[in-house]
């Protein structure tokens, strides 16, 4: 069945604060839009004089870390979709990262270098897709795999095997390949907009959906839309959740907490110049 979709008119607005979904269903097919050094770690991407330090930062003598987490959803062509990237154009920006000597890790990686001061590789970076679009693994997962990355898959519980959408073997196969399965709710609901019974239902029924499919413990999450507020958040806490994505401008930081994580969105038509900008500059 097909899902709604919200003007190009919003998603304009969209582009120029967050980037990414407004409170609506993702779309199928539709020509309406749905709404980030040295050897061993990134500490010192940018100089240190220019970013701010956290208390715990200062007593270790360390700066904070930046990681860009870049988040699609759709690799397809469709004309007036900005979630829809046509293969070739997001094939030539991974292109970039390859021969920038960039490597993509994992939310554990990502998680433990942020909050635990863990190791990395030169030039770490995220790849993250919302929803769980089928293109994710018929047409990104062949392209990623040839140049050795691998990436995060935010799903919607209840859309595994809808049309258009992740089936399950695909989504053990992308798990077994190195891919993080992560939460993205049971039904994309706007979490504000729920009571606070409700929230903990979607948060926690699509946990365990995902947790009994896959076999393993999901610890990720992001917030439909980047909805949230101060309730939401500490639903997501309760629901055993150890790192919650945004769609706010921005890498991931080590001074934010790790409710409130930051991405890049990543849209069509945005053009290698303005992907290179935002892979280069932690605040876009």
């Amino acid at each position: 069945m097909f899902k709604k979709t919200i003007g190009p008119l919003i998603l304009i607005v969209l582009i120029l604060t967050s980037g990414g979904c407004t409170c609506r269903k993702p779309a199928l097919n539709s020509t309406k839009v749905q709404a980030a050094n040295s050897s061993a770690l990134l500490v010192d991407i940018l100089p240190s004089s220019k970013l701010s330090q956290d208390p715990q930062d200062k007593r270790n003598n360390t700066p904070p870390r930046y990681i860009p987490v870049l988040y699609y959803h759709s690799i397809m062509r469709e004309a007036n979709n900005e979630v829809r990237m046509p293969p070739e154009q997001f094939k030539a920006q991974i292109v970039y990262l390859h021969h920038q000597g960039y490597h993509s890790i994992t939310l554990n990686q990502l998680y433990e270098s942020l909050y635990q001061r863990g190791a990395l590789p030169e030039k770490p970076f995220v790849i993250t897709f919302d929803d769980g679009y089928e293109d994710n693994y018929q047409t990104a997962y062949p392209l990623l795999k040839e140049y050795g990355y691998t990436a995060t898959v935010f799903m919607i519980s209840s859309y595994i095997n809808e049309k258009g959408f992740l089936t399950w073997p695909q989504l053990k196969e992308l798990a077994v390949n190195g891919w993080d399965i992560a939460d993205h709710t049971r039904n994309h609901s706007c979490l504000t907009k729920l009571s606070p019974l409700k929230v903990l239902g979607e948060l926690e029924s699509s946990k365990k959906d995902l947790e009994k499919g896959l076999g393993h413990s999901v610890d990720y999450f992001a917030y439909p839309y980047g909805d949230l507020d101060n309730a939401v958040v500490q639903a997501v806490k309760k629901a055993g959740y150890l790192m919650a994505f945004t769609t706010l401008r921005g890498w991931a930081d080590s001074n934010t907490d790790a409710y409130h994580v930051r991405r890049v969105y990543c849209y069509a038509n945005m053009g290698m110049k303005e992907f290179i900008h935002r892979l280069q500059n932690p605040n876009y």
